[in-house]
């Protein structure tokens, strides 16, 4: 693979996405402003790409459709004694590059025009008030639309770094995970991602939540203290780990509330089609893991059965009436 090829496909595929927005322009700004802005045992989910076919397990409208996740990643076998060291790597390359080309193709055409119809139809009906009364969504679609509307405004740049950078993508986006589209994140970066949640929610714990606050009953947002929320966005990755949190107040007190705010609708909303889609039992593994980083659960060394079970736990907790923020204040046990 030559670094003029790599060029190239990523040109293409950048100047496509380009005009793809320019014509899109309406449905993107739609889903922009009306969706909210993830033991020794081996964990369930593996670090290999997802499968590139359906499983017919969970053929439900519970699950996304496959083009809104990572794109599958075929690299060869470890090299063997003999083997080309210019040929071993040449596949290793040719192997990324086509992830790549298919994560962009998703992100920047599928899922575009997947989203389209729902689109329209979420706008007739004014947002989430419309969908829940209509009863007419499924979580596959609310799920299209979230991951649609957060690859669609990384690609642009996503494309100059893969423009840049070739073949040695894989190697640089460990820095700007933040900008890689959800279709083109690699089994790594999404346990990296998941390590760095991990520790910045056990930090916050320990060494940032007043211990008054810890496990106390609260009945809303606006009951939270400040740092209280700074905890509960640290919880479900609403700002970034780069910014400090003692400055946070500074320039960002209105806006972290209002995407908590926002935040709170998407997960009862996701609550309730998980519910409607079959429950807990019909999410593939990798679906499993998303709800569940999306909520706050810890994931890592945990096997399917167990996550499944907490996830069942976080319904009938919300059944219960139990909040989202008791929940994410709550010491961890596990």
């Amino acid at each position: 693979m030559t670094s003029t090829a790599t060029t190239l496909v990523a040109g293409k595929v950048a100047a496509a996405a380009t005009a793809a927005a320019a014509r899109g322009r309406p449905a993107v700004r739609g889903v922009f402003t009306l969706l909210p802005l993830q033991s020794k045992k081996k964990a369930f989910y593996s670090t290999s790409s997802a499968p590139s076919q359906p499983d017919p397990r969970y053929d439900s409208p519970i699950n996304a459709p496959l083009s809104t996740l990572p794109a599958h990643l075929d690299l060869p076998p470890p090299r063997k004694p003999g083997e080309s060291l210019f040929g071993y790597y040449f596949k290793i390359g040719k192997g990324y590059l086509s992830f790549y080309k298919t994560g962009l193709k998703n992100a920047a055409w599928v899922n575009p025009r997947l989203a389209g119809p729902v689109m329209s139809r979420w706008r007739d009906d004014r947002g989430y008030a419309g969908i829940v009364q209509n009863k007419w969504i499924t979580r596959s679609d609310l799920q299209l639309l979230k991951r649609n509307q957060h690859d669609f405004r990384r690609i642009p740049l996503f494309a100059v770094l893969f423009t840049v950078c070739g073949e040695f993508t894989p190697f640089v986006v460990a820095l700007f995970s933040n900008i890689v589209p959800i279709t083109c994140r690699i089994p790594s970066q999404i346990e990296s991602d998941r390590k760095k949640r991990e520790r910045r929610i056990k930090a916050s714990f320990e060494a940032f939540l007043p211990s008054t606050s810890i496990n106390r009953p609260v009945e809303g947002l606006d009951k939270l203290t400040w740092k209280e929320k700074v905890h509960c966005s640290t919880v479900v990755g609403r700002h970034s780990g780069l910014w400090p949190s003692r400055i946070l107040p500074l320039p960002f007190g209105f806006v972290l509330h209002k995407r908590l705010s926002r935040y709170e609708v998407y997960i009862s909303t996701d609550d309730l089609l998980i519910a409607k889609g079959g429950g807990v039992m019909k999410l593939s593994p990798p679906e499993l893991g998303i709800a569940c980083v999306d909520r706050g659960i810890r994931v890592l060394g945990k096997s399917e059965q167990q996550l499944r079970a907490e996830l069942q736990r976080w319904l009938t907790d919300s059944k219960k009436g139990i909040t989202i923020w008791e929940r994410w204040l709550a010491l961890p046990t596990s």
